[in-house]
């Protein structure tokens, strides 16, 4: 009989990499790249860091899992700038779709303005009272 238990995520990551590649291999697709990989990209004012921004790459797909700038450097363009640095990454990874998720509060407006589309809300998300709104950008016809 099997049993349930809680272990160690970086264990349970590897285990279930090595079944997603043999469902790969069984499946005859031949993936040319890396699988998957962790970018981070900062914005600096001389040696201080101002912002940036993190991102995963899964395949064909970037995920930007978090953007932020300093209050006191908002206005400069920085979030646009780490956005696109974001798609020329992508680019030349071969990248097919950038996705982003973003709270009510936060940068609707802004990811809008980059070029995103919204392609899904959840409302009471993460929490009660607040929206999580999903953004798609296809870089590739």
């Amino acid at each position: 009989m099997t049993k349930l238990a809680q272990l160690d995520p970086t264990e349970l990551d590897d285990y279930l990499s090595t079944l997603f590649t043999q469902q790969l291999r069984e499946n005859a697709i031949d993936y040319p790249h890396e699988i998957a990989e962790t970018v981070a990209i900062g914005a600096y004012d001389q040696d201080q860091l101002v912002g940036g921004l993190l991102m995963n790459r899964r395949y064909d797909h970037l995920y930007i899992s978090r953007l932020a700038v300093d209050p006191a450097y908002r206005g400069h363009r920085l979030g646009t700038q780490l956005i696109e640095a974001a798609e020329q990454w992508a680019r030349q990874h071969h990248v097919l779709n950038i996705t982003l998720s973003t709270r009510d509060y936060q940068a609707v407006g802004f990811y809008q303005k980059a070029g995103f589309e919204i392609y899904g809300k959840v409302t009471d998300l993460p929490f009660r009272g607040v929206t999580t709104v999903y953004f798609v950008k296809r870089l590739i016809a």
